[in-house]
C-alpha cells in the first residue's frame, strides 16, 4: 500500500514510520506541510493519507477538503492523525471528507486495525471505480456486481460521504457526546423491485436518483448522510432541523418525480421513500455509538404513519 504520511512534527514522524514498517508498509512518503502534500499528490497518486489537523499554513482539514476535490483522490482512505479530542474538531474533519480518525499518542493495536480498515476499503475501490465510470450510461449491457444488503459509495452523492466514515464519526464522538446527537433514516420501500428485476446498473442508478434528491431536500440542513445498503440512507445531526420530517419526507419524494421519464422508459415505477422518526442516544442509554443508525433505519422501515418526533421531544 503506498501512504502519503503528512505531518510537520520530525519525532512523530520518527514514531510512525517504524509502526508503519512493523506492520508490513513501508512504501510511505512524507510531506512536512499540506502544501508540500498537495505538490506531491499532483505527481503520484497514493492509497492512502495519514493527514495531522495542526499544522502552520494550510490544516489537515483544509488539506482534506482539497484532496477531495482532485479527482484522482476523490474516495482515496484518509485518516486525520490528531491530539486533538474535541468535537469541533472531529466534526470539521469528517465533514471535510475523512475516513477515519485517530489520536495521538499511537496505540500500535489501533493503527494495526486502521491499516487492515483502510486494505479492507481499498478492495471496495475497484468496485466503485467500476460504479462511477459505468453509471451514467443506464444500459443493461454493463455488467457490474453490486449486494442489495452492502453499503456502496454513491457517483455523484456530493453531499454524502461512505457508511464507513459515518460509524468511525460516531464510534469518535463517544456515548457522552451522542446525547447531543441524532439520526433519521429514509427507506427506500421499494427498492428490491429495482435489484431483482433490473440490471444491477439500475439498482445504482436508481440509488443515484434518490441521494439526489435528498441532496437538494437537505441541502440547507448540517447533516451527514451516507447510503446504508438495503435500499437505505441514514443522516446524522447534532442540531434541530429546519424542516419537519414529514415535509422532508415530500420535498424527497417530489424530487424523485423529476425522474419520472427514466422510470417510465424502463417500466419501472418511481421510487417511494419513506423517513423514519429521530433516533436519539438517550433512547439507549449506555450502548454503542452507531446503534443509533440501525435504530434510524428501523424507525423508518417500519414506523406507523404521523410518528415522526421533533428534536426535543420526550422519548
Amino acid at each position: 500500500m503506498k501512504i502519503l504520511a503528512v505531518d510537520d512534527d520530525p519525532i512523530f514522524l520518527g514514531v510512525l514510520l517504524p509502526m508503519l514498517a512493523a506492520l508490513g508498509q513501508t512504501d510511505v512518503t512524507i510531506a512536512n506541510s499540506g502544501e508540500a502534500a498537495l505538490v506531491k499528490l499532483s505527481a503520484e497518486s497514493f492509497d492512502c493519507l495519514l493527514l495531522d489537523i495542526q499544522m502552520p499554513g494550510m490544516s489537515g482539514v483544509q488539506l482534506c477538503a482539497h484532496v477531495r476535490n482532485l479527482p484522482s483522490h476523490r474516495r482515496t482512505p484518509i485518516v486525520m492523525i490528531s491530539s486533538m479530542t474535541g468535537k469541533r474538531f472531529i466534526d470539521d474533519a469528517f465533514a471535510a471528507g475523512a475516513t477515519d480518525y485517530v489520536t495521538k499518542p499511537l496505540d500500535p493495536m489501533e493503527l494495526k486495525a486502521r491499516v487492515l480498515m483502510i486494505e479492507r476499503l481499498l478492495q471496495e475501490r475497484r468496485l466503485t471505480a467500476a460504479l462511477e465510470k459505468k453509471a451514467e450510461q443506464r444500459s443493461d449491457a454493463i455488467t457490474i456486481k453490486v449486494d442489495f444488503e452492502t453499503p456502496f459509495p454513491i457517483p455523484g452523492f456530493e453531499r454524502g460521504i461512505e457508511y464507513l466514515a459515518l460509524e468511525n464519526y460516531l464510534l469518535m464522538l463517544g456515548n457522552k457526546r451522542m446525547y447531543h446527537t441524532a439520526a433519521f433514516g429514509i427507506s427506500v420501500r421499494n427498492a428490491h423491485v429495482y435489484f431483482k428485476k433490473s440490471a444491477p446498473t439500475c439498482f445504482v442508478n436508481t440509488m443515484g436518483d434518490v441521494a439526489s434528491a435528498i441532496s437538494d431536500a437537505v441541502k440547507a440542513e448540517q447533516v451527514m448522510i451516507a447510503y446504508a445498503g438495503s435500499g437505505n440512507f441514514v443522516a446524522v445531526l447534532s442540531s434541530r432541523l429546519s424542516t419537519e420530517l414529514p415535509e422532508l419526507e415530500a420535498m424527497i419524494q417530489s424530487g424523485i418525480e423529476d425522474f419520472a421519464s427514466f422510470y417510465t422508459a424502463d417500466r419501472l415505477p418511481l421510487p417511494q421513500v419513506k423517513v423514519g422518526g429521530l433516533a436519539r442516544a438517550s433512547f439507549f442509554g449506555v450502548f454503542n455509538p452507531t446503534n443509533i443508525l440501525d435504530h434510524a433505519m428501523t424507525l423508518a422501515q417500519a414506523r406507523p404513519e404521523a410518528k415522526h418526533k421533533s428534536w426535543w421531544s420526550a422519548a
